[in-house]
């Protein structure tokens, strides 16, 4: 009876085990248009594009993505903000330009201007009288300083799969 209880127990840890180093998908929002290539690691042809604002599914160990008709490769991960991480989520500015201030406030001091459209992360968890503290991407890196007024930011974590998080004012 041990024998044939080992012989399960062996058999359940050959089959859990590539089961638990498989990468989780995950709902990601590109930062910036991506090229999409049939092949890892840039090898193959451009078959299409990703642009700011898409939320794609994403596989972080192999880079594959899909998004609407587009089913491929992304050279490199830097480029996405992930839908959820723990008290962060993705978001877009709903403003034409936003200042990130210094401090919760709207007398602190600016420490950049963010673009209308643009792709950021807030964290829900620390918000400060209606203040966001934000991560934002520059040149493929997460800068995780400052605050947004949460008025003129919309949060995509929401957002569906195929999504284009994209916003104009009339």
């Amino acid at each position: 009876m041990k024998k044939i209880i080992v012989a399960l127990l062996v058999g359940l840890l050959v089959f859990a085990g590539p089961l638990a180093t498989q990468a989780a998908v995950m709902k990601e929002v590109v930062t910036q248009k991506q090229n999409v290539y049939s092949k890892p690691n840039a090898q193959g042809s451009i078959i299409g594009y990703i642009y700011r604002g898409s939320v794609i599914k994403y596989d972080s160990v192999s880079k594959r993505t899909i998004y609407r008709n587009v089913n491929g490769y992304l050279n490199t991960g830097y480029y996405l903000a992930p839908a959820v991480t723990g008290a962060w989520r993705a978001a877009v500015v709903s403003a034409d330009a936003l200042n990130l201030r210094a401090q919760p406030n709207a007398s602190a001091k600016i420490i950049t201007t963010l673009a209308g459209n643009e792709v950021i992360r807030v964290n829900t968890g620390n918000m400060q009288n209606g203040w966001y503290p934000i991560a934002y991407n520059r040149a493929g890196n997460w800068i995780w300083q400052g605050w947004v007024n949460s008025k003129y930011v919309i949060r995509v974590n929401g957002f569906s799969y195929d999504s284009l998080a994209q916003f104009s004012t009339l």
